[in-house]
């Protein structure tokens, strides 16, 4: 009994080993987890009769407890706050993406089912890396930040309707299996929905007085509800799928998501070292070819394809360029869907190791471009052109104002806001390049000069004057960012003064080194304030509450001057 514990210790102590390492290199963990499976294979020392199934186990409750979370946290009704553009971009990259896919697998010599599951593998992309990876760059809120959350919400819902699809048919492939399990699918589906309108609520509203019986009754209910349905000829996925729903628009529902989420992330990561366990080398020997094509077919043709679409919906060529990087991986839904497709007995292990092996290339060479798609676009930015329209639909740049003697604002978040408003007030002849349709919006509204887009373009850089401006204040705190715009004020005849802001000490001395006029870090900033504050004549304020009174009155003014 010793053996397996010795072995999960080991296992799990590797992945973390190699997640610290990613995490050092500024790649997505799920690269660790199925490296590390491909190692525990080559080892050897992890092949007891015995231990297999038990990791086979763990790694089924990952996906369960994935596709359980899923059907809680899903929002048919997010459909309604997708844009336009992100709609039909993501619409059209399934597609798209699908046929090409099925055509080159066709080529690649690969069966007409097997081309099917190679085909929607390729078409989906990671949500989770792609958000975390634009939420370290601070481009979340950008134009293109909200286009590529928009499409890959649209890939997710139809990932998990995917997914449906193939748990539903079962072993047996036919039009009349799938047909009755369809109906049965629907009435199941009634049935929870009724049981989440007249039972769950009441039920779920007593157990919530205690976390624990919230938390045991949660898993108790997702586990027996996907047992049911597996009786009745579903499968697992399926049944924690409908369960998830079931618990959906409950009053506890963020809480039982945030008491199962642990166990998801736990066995998640067993399963992507089974993933790697079946990937093994000696599985790759044949495949080797079909993965290179595969992969630049990801890499480059979804970059190309999304390109296309958003250059024809009449975006300029850097925002589509920026956003169709961001879809240049495969999905950790294409891993399960091929881990499911073989359970199924539809595809056979190489298919899964082929796809496991396009992903870690995928994963890992996109994770690097969305880090660097800036400075990826400016090598690019001529042939790129021919990817934007000549009629425009994204908002115009202003290039014919004659700007002089005026202060540039790069940025104007939390940060960038105040400084924006002191220097408007001060009577500043002030211009805010900011990459945030909102904010730029709000700005414009109360007469202040903007450019929307990033000052890494060219053309905005151009646009903004920065050579005959009197200074240039930037609140970016990404540091490749903010080196980028030192190598453009490098370029100009006038070189203005530069203000940047840094988040660590060591990181202004090195701005410092490369001839920044002062370097903003918020927290030391910060820790002044209060200091001053605690020690000065407003500290007879602050006991008395008077500070805290004008404190709240002056963020109720701030929040509504941004919301004008």
């Amino acid at each position: 009994m010793s053996v397996p514990y010795l072995q999960i210790g080991l296992i799990l102590s590797l992945a973390t080993i190699l997640s610290a390492f990613a995490k050092q290199a500024r790649l997505p963990s799920i690269l660790a987890y199925i490296v590390t499976g491909i190692l525990v294979g080559m080892s050897g020392y992890f092949e007891a009769s015995n231990f297999r199934p038990i990791l086979d186990f763990l790694a089924q409750l990952g996906i369960t407890f994935l596709l359980f979370l899923v059907g809680l946290e899903l929002r048919f009704s997010d459909i309604k706050y997708i844009g336009r553009a992100a709609l039909l971009t993501g619409l059209g990259q399934i597609i798209f993406t699908g046929l090409a896919g099925f055509i080159l697998s066709r080529v690649l010599g690969f069966g007409g089912i097997e081309a099917v599951y190679i085909a929607a593998a390729l078409t989906f992309s990671s949500t989770i890396i792609v958000v975390k990876l634009l939420t370290e760059k601070r481009d979340l809120d950008s134009l293109y930040g909200k286009i590529t959350v928009g499409f890959l919400l649209v890939q997710d819902f139809i990932a998990i309707l995917a997914l449906i699809f193939i748990a539903s048919l079962g072993k047996d492939v036919n039009f009349v299996k799938f047909s009755i399990t369809f109906i049965e699918g629907v009435v199941l589906v009634g049935l929870i929905i009724f049981l989440n309108r007249n039972l769950l609520q009441s039920l779920f509203d007593r157990l919530a007085k205690s976390t624990e019986l919230l938390f045991l009754g949660s898993i108790s209910w997702a586990l027996l509800f996907a047992s049911a349905t597996a009786a009745l000829g579903f499968s697992i996925e399926i049944g924690a799928f409908l369960a998830g729903i079931g618990l959906a628009n409950l009053r506890e529902e963020h809480q039982i998501a945030t008491r199962i989420r642990p166990l998801r992330d736990l066995f998640i990561v067993i399963f992507f070292i089974v993933l790697g366990l079946e990937t093994g080398l000696s599985n790759l020997n044949g495949i080797i070819g079909s993965t290179i094509v595969l992969s630049l077919f990801v890499l480059v043709g979804k970059t190309i394809i999304v390109m296309i679409i958003m250059g024809v919906l009449g975006f300029r060529a850097r925002t589509s360029f920026l956003a169709s990087v961001t879809v240049a991986q495969i999905s950790e839904f294409s891993l399960v869907l091929v881990a499911l497709g073989s359970r199924l007995e539809h595809i056979n292990s190489q298919i899964v190791s082929l796809i496991t092996a396009v992903g870690l290339v995928t994963i890992g060479v996109s994770s690097f471009s969305i880090m660097n798609s800036s400075r990826l676009y400016r090598f690019l930015a001529k042939p790129l052109r021919i990817f934007q329209r000549k009629n425009l639909t994204e908002e115009a740049i202003d290039v014919g104002q004659d700007l002089q003697d005026h202060v540039v604002l790069i940025g104007a978040g939390r940060l960038g806001w105040e400084v924006a408003m002191e220097l408007y007030k001060k009577g500043e002849n002030l211009l805010v390049v900011d990459f945030d349709p909102s904010t730029t919006r709000a700005l414009s509204e109360k007469g202040i000069e903007v450019i929307f887009g990033d000052v890494s373009d060219p053309e905005i850089a151009e646009s903004a004057c920065l050579g005959k401006s009197k200074l240039v204040v930037s609140t970016m705190f990404d540091s490749e960012d903010t080196k980028e715009l030192f190598e453009i004020l490098k370029d100009l005849h006038k070189k203005p003064p530069l203000v940047v802001t840094s988040p660590t000490e060591s990181a202004a001395l090195e701005y410092y080194k490369m001839g920044a006029a002062y370097v903003i870090i918020p927290r030391v900033l910060g820790s002044h304030h209060i200091s001053h504050l605690l020690t000065s004549g407003k500290l007879q304020d602050l006991l008395e509450g008077d500070l805290r009174k004008n404190h709240i009155e002056e963020l109720k003014t701030r929040l509504g001057e941004r919301q004008i």
